[in-house]
């Protein structure tokens, strides 16, 4: 069995051979996927991510929830590996964390049974929702309070069949993985 650092490795390499031309692309398809759930269309709070380089790419999801009218929440990172998340607007400021993301500075904490969606971050995925993340566990620490529907976008590269990393009691799973070319239910 490989070690979750392997697969994470692995999978940001995946990541790191597209073009910006082919990020520009799968940006227009996870709004365009996420976009046509049930799950989003009915949430009126929705909890997303801004990503770093080489992910991939929510900008375009973030500025459509707004255009929505949806409620966008966006994660503050606490100690103890705790996060809450915070409601932004067009003017939110954003502070750059120490592990480089940025995060909003101001807005309102929301309760995690205020939120109704959930796009969870993680780098590699297996079709019935095991996820690996980026290793700071603060997503499977947050994960258990929300009863919100959980989705995750990736690459067909980094979903598998089965979990080739060893699984943990605290990993939390995902209800659903949307990767660029076809889904996968968990449901």
């Amino acid at each position: 069995m490989v070690t979750k650092q392997n697969v994470r490795q692995q999978a940001l390499a995946n990541l790191a051979v597209f073009s910006d031309e082919q990020y520009a692309y799968f940006m227009q398809q996870i709004v365009s996927k996420v976009t046509a759930l049930p799950a989003w269309q009915s949430a009126q709070v929705v909890a997303l991510t801004i990503s770093q380089a080489k992910e991939l790419p929510t900008d375009l999801l973030i500025q459509t929830a707004l255009l929505q009218r949806k409620v966008v929440v966006l994660p503050r990172v606490l100690p103890n590996k705790q996060m809450v998340f915070m409601t932004i607007t067009q003017n939110t400021r954003y502070e750059r964390h120490k592990f480089g993301m940025l995060e909003p500075v101001d807005g309102r904490v929301v309760t995690p049974s205020e939120i109704d969606f959930v796009l969870v971050p993680g780098i590699a995925f297996t079709q019935n929702g095991h996820r690996v993340g980026f290793g700071g566990g603060y997503y499977d620490q947050w994960l258990p309070q929300v009863t919100a529907t959980k989705i995750a976008v990736s690459i067909t590269a980094n979903v598998f069949s089965q979990p080739i990393w060893p699984l943990e009691t605290t990993d939390q799973m995902v209800d659903q993985v949307i990767v660029i070319d076809e889904e996968i239910d968990n449901e």
